[in-house]
């Protein structure tokens, strides 16, 4: 049972999404504009995660594939790229955090959407890069 909701619960989260946007679009004038941001950020992020597991169910590997896989996910050395990278792009990013919510803080509309957007975006973008550079360095 708990097999079959893996394999399910991505594409609920895609359907769950569309719905959420479609009933947005519908009840455009019968609800709050705060509503409305909510409804269509939770779409958003269900879109999101459902699209990339279902894209992530459909990948098929051998089981010599899947072995490789599993060994470099637990190696020591990638382990301590991840948490270096990791670390190193929390404080690079700490200061960009700061300054998001100072500027929701002060403008306090549509801004904090996409401050909080564009944050999340660089943050992962400080960790993959971060990771390309431990991984030389090590």
């Amino acid at each position: 049972m708990k097999n079959f909701w893996k394999k399910i619960f991505p594409y609920v989260m895609f359907g769950t999404a569309w719905v959420l946007i479609l009933a947005t679009f519908l009840l455009e004038e019968r609800i709050t504009e705060r509503l409305s941001i909510v409804l269509f950020m939770l779409g958003g992020v269900l879109l999101g995660f459902g699209a990339v597991g279902i894209a992530l169910s459909r990948i098929r590997m051998s089981p010599e594939q899947q072995k490789e896989y599993e060994r470099g996910e637990h190696d020591e050395r990638n382990v301590a790229i991840r948490e270096k990278a990791a670390m190193s792009s929390w404080y690079w990013t700490l200061y960009m955090l700061w300054a998001a919510f100072m500027a929701v803080e002060i403008f306090v509309g549509v801004m904090w959407g996409v401050a909080i957007a564009v944050v999340i975006v660089l943050h992962c973008t400080f960790y993959m890069v971060n990771i390309h550079r431990w991984n030389k360095k090590l």
